[in-house]
């Protein structure tokens, strides 16, 4: 219940923000709408504050992630998605995982490592997610190694 509290409040914070990227809090947008980054601020705020990071939804996480990958919303922070990224990776999101190790491959927000990247494809692929799988296969590892 929790985990869709989590999502729900997020998704709601993230859909009030606007379509514009470059729009500061309080500049009016198309159609007289408002960017509000404080709500979004005060979302991730809301995430970090709880107490076990296992009590946060993956998909929240990896939502937010993109977000501030594309600057939808917020400002755009690479080291930030990743961060967010890696958290909803370490629970085990799959898309979060394959994406963390796309950005390990190609140093984006993160120093280029090879091998994080390949630990995170590893682990997507061990779920059956076919573009890990295809990683792992061009790059001549095997799942699990």
């Amino acid at each position: 219940m929790k985990n869709a509290v989590s999502v729900l409040l997020l998704c709601f914070v993230l859909a009030s923000c606007g379509e514009e990227k470059s729009v500061k809090p309080g500049e009016s947008v198309e159609a007289g709408k408002v960017v509000e980054v404080e709500r979004v601020v005060e979302a991730e705020k809301i995430i970090q504050e709880r107490p076990e990071s296992n009590d946060i939804d993956a998909e929240a996480q990896y939502e937010l992630a993109k977000k501030y990958e594309s600057g939808e919303g917020v400002p755009q922070d690479l080291a930030e998605a990743a961060k967010w990224r890696r958290k909803a990776a370490a629970q085990g999101h799959a898309d979060a995982q394959v994406s963390l190790g796309m950005i390990y491959d190609i140093g984006l927000g993160v120093p280029k490592d090879y091998a994080e990247a390949a630990k995170w494809f590893s682990k997507a692929a061990a779920q059956g997610n076919a573009d890990a799988k295809e990683w792992l296969e061009k790059n001549g590892k095997e799942e699990g190694e």
